[in-house]
């Protein structure tokens, strides 16, 4: 990734304030933590859908998401996020995913998604990539990650 390609943390911060719909964090967590399953049960979809049914809207969603590493575990963090995003983008209806890394703080990285609708954003949190991305961040991550959904309006 060249610096160019690479968005400041501040612009992104900027878009972030700019509009979009706030997911409260609370909701965000909730829908996190239904994760932890070893194989999502029927009773997993149907509490992950309930909590989104809560707090996301129909249509195309964008969702930003920011994780920081533990100094010194950044490649390995880099790393979970290349297969993340590597496997995220095989899912029909995934419209982007993309990763990118701070170039004023390497520790800092932000994953865009882009989803074509809360089903497509659904059978990705229930995926086993999904699941296994969850496990590897919490010895990799300095403080919880950070997420904020917006909703296309055109």
């Amino acid at each position: 990734m060249s610096d160019q390609s690479t968005p400041l943390l501040a612009e992104l911060d900027a878009a972030i304030a700019a509009g979009g719909f706030p997911l409260r964090p609370k909701t965000l967590e909730q829908v996190w933590n239904l994760t932890d399953e070893t194989l999502p049960s029927e009773r997993f979809h149907e509490r992950v859908h309930q909590a989104l049914d809560q707090a996301i809207p129909v249509g195309e969603l964008m969702l930003l998401v920011t994780l920081r590493a533990r100094r010194g575990r950044e490649p390995e963090l880099v790393r979970a996020t290349e297969a993340f995003v590597s496997a995220s983008r095989q899912l029909p209806g995934m419209l982007a995913s993309i990763f990118y890394r701070s170039a004023t703080d390497p520790q800092t990285l932000t994953l865009v998604e882009r989803f074509a609708g809360r089903h497509v954003l659904e059978q990705h949190m229930a995926t086993e990539y999904f699941r296994r991305f969850q496990l590897v961040q919490p010895p990799l991550l300095v403080a919880p990650v950070e997420a904020v959904f917006y909703q296309r309006t055109e």
